[in-house]
């Protein structure tokens, strides 16, 4: 991924009234990277989205895509932009292909044949392209929305709540694409959704707003490293025995018995220096079973401590 910001939001506020709805916001997103946009409902998500695609105005502050300002030179900036916001909106009497046929008319740049091809291809909906939309699946219409979406080989794709409705192979599939479409087209994806189990296997980083602020920033590998200490769960007997001794090996370490197993936060370089001590003092180990740090259990320690 070459370090070349895509997308840029310099201390960027809305406010209503007297009321900051956004308040101070600057991040980057990078080629080839999709980045996640995450916050609880109300924390200003779509109200970022929108004013990052010029459909509502900034009070403060700059968005730029390219070097080129939203603000000041809109039609310019705009076209390196493509995007779903909420659901993609098709002509369902007309084909998928006839609909992209449609859309490559209506934008500046040229749309050969084969780049509608190829982003066919890209989004899996060759053996469908020619069907009427008013047949497609949700899961299809979203994949074309994606098609839409990438005609006009945008450097920057948003795309919000995109897995909205779909069932769990529909979510997979979209998922798939839009990591394909950011390493193969070296393309910026800014993505908002609630999904956080989604997010965590789609996005290489992670952007959470809160009351209109944004409160963290970090790689997906920062946020699920399982270097750092995670809480183990140890199946031993004896079990209170068992307890003591490691309650005296790690002085300054969580521990407690719960539903039969010691649970105990510990460094993974320990877990194994763990068990063998166990096994040498005649401690019988059935299991131990470590909970890595999700993306939800992130999410959830950094707004409720915020």
């Amino acid at each position: 991924m070459e370090n070349q910001a895509v997308v840029e939001l310099i201390n960027v506020k809305k406010q209503i009234g007297n009321i900051n709805i956004i308040d101070d916001i600057s991040l980057k997103v990078f080629q080839g990277e999709v980045f996640g946009f995450l916050g609880p409902n109300g924390a200003g998500k779509t109200t970022t989205i929108r004013m990052m695609v010029g459909l509502i105005g900034i009070t403060e502050g700059e968005v730029l895509i390219n070097g080129v300002s939203i603000k000041k030179n809109y039609e310019k900036a705009i076209l390196n932009v493509g995007g779903i916001i909420e659901n993609p909106e098709m002509y369902k009497f007309m084909s998928g292909y006839d609909n992209l046929i449609h859309y490559a008319r209506m934008v500046p740049k040229k749309v050969t044949k084969e780049r509608i091809n190829k982003v066919v291809q890209l989004v899996g909906l060759e053996k469908s392209i020619n069907h009427k939309v008013g047949r497609y699946s949700l899961g299809m219409r979203q994949r074309l929305g994606l098609a839409q979406a990438l005609l006009h080989s945008p450097s920057l794709l948003i795309l919000d709540e995109p897995t909205n409705g779909l069932d769990p192979a529909g979510i997979r599939e979209i998922r798939t694409y839009i990591r394909k479409i950011a390493h193969e087209e070296n393309m910026a994806v800014f993505v908002s959704s609630h999904l956080l189990s989604e997010m965590q296997l789609m996005c290489d980083r992670i952007g959470i707003i809160q009351n209109g602020k944004l409160v963290r920033v970090e790689t997906m590998g920062d946020i699920v490293d399982m270097s750092k200490e995670a809480t183990i769960r140890i199946h031993v007997e004896p079990l209170d025995e068992a307890f003591h001794f490691l309650y005296a090996l790690y002085e300054k370490t969580d521990i407690e018995i719960e539903d039969n197993f010691i649970k105990i936060s510990l460094k993974q370089e320990q877990i194994p220096q763990c068990n063998k001590a166990l096994v040498e003092n005649d401690f019988m180990v059935y299991g131990i079973t470590s909970t890595q740090t999700t993306l939800e259990d992130k999410f959830l320690e950094i707004t409720e401590e915020k």
